[in-house]
């Protein structure tokens, strides 16, 4: 169990960038990793939706062969890319959430991992801060290592120039020194009005290696999506 107040947050800004995700994703990628599915156990776009109103868990006792069949879409890049990060998205976050997790991705991380890392950046950051949250909590043993860019929605060069120009100096400023992760962690329970740049940076405090740790972790709002 994680005790420090940047990993709490860490796992819940995790679990809920991969919830956003997968609700985000188009309507013809979802249909085209439905129409993958067996048909037992009732319509799949039933199945599916009842997935994700549970949070993205696969905790019905009925769910072995859907999860199954996502799974099998999460190790086919080749056969439809999108549907392969969507289904890896399921998977993963009901691995994060299971202390006995059917499977813990640690074959779709050797096989796939350089697979993952050209995916656009909002998907690239949700997946491999998921694996970082599920090889902290000791659900997954990742070789190769991540690497910590590939985290980073924005690179810190990109971020600074950002800031720089919309004028949000004290957020420079942080950026610039890497300040700790209690002193981020306090300024984002404290943000009201932000701007686009502003909620790049809170992002980025969230994904470097350091994290953002604000008081109240178990209630600190999420950095939106």
């Amino acid at each position: 169990m994680f005790t420090s107040s940047a990993d709490v947050f860490r796992t819940r800004q995790a679990l809920g960038d991969l919830r956003a995700f997968v609700a985000r994703a188009p309507e013809e990628t979802r249909a085209r990793l439905i129409a993958g599915m067996p048909p037992s156990g009732g319509p799949a776009v039933d199945l599916l939706a009842r997935v994700e109103r549970d949070g993205l868990r696969f905790n019905h006792p009925d769910d072995a062969e859907l999860h199954s069949s996502v799974l099998l879409a999460a190790a086919m890049p080749d056969d439809d890319f999108p549907v392969f990060l969507l289904a890896t998205a399921f998977v993963l976050a009901d691995m994060m959430q299971s202390d006995a997790a059917p499977d813990t991705l640690f074959w779709n991380w050797d096989a796939f991992h350089d697979q993952y890392v050209t995916a656009d950046a909002p998907a690239r950051a949700a997946l491999l801060n998921g694996f970082r949250v599920a090889e902290l909590a000791g659900r997954v043993a990742l070789e190769p290592r991540i690497d910590p860019k590939h985290c980073l929605r924005v690179d810190r060069e990109t971020l600074l120039e950002q800031l720089e120009q919309a004028g949000e100096r004290g957020l420079h400023a942080s950026v610039l020194t890497n300040a700790v992760a209690t002193d981020v962690g306090r300024l984002w329970v404290e943000a009201e009005s932000l701007s686009g740049p502003a909620t790049s940076a809170f992002r980025y405090f969230y994904e470097r290696e350091v994290g953002l740790a604000p008081p109240s972790p178990e209630t600190a709002p999420l950095i939106p999506f």
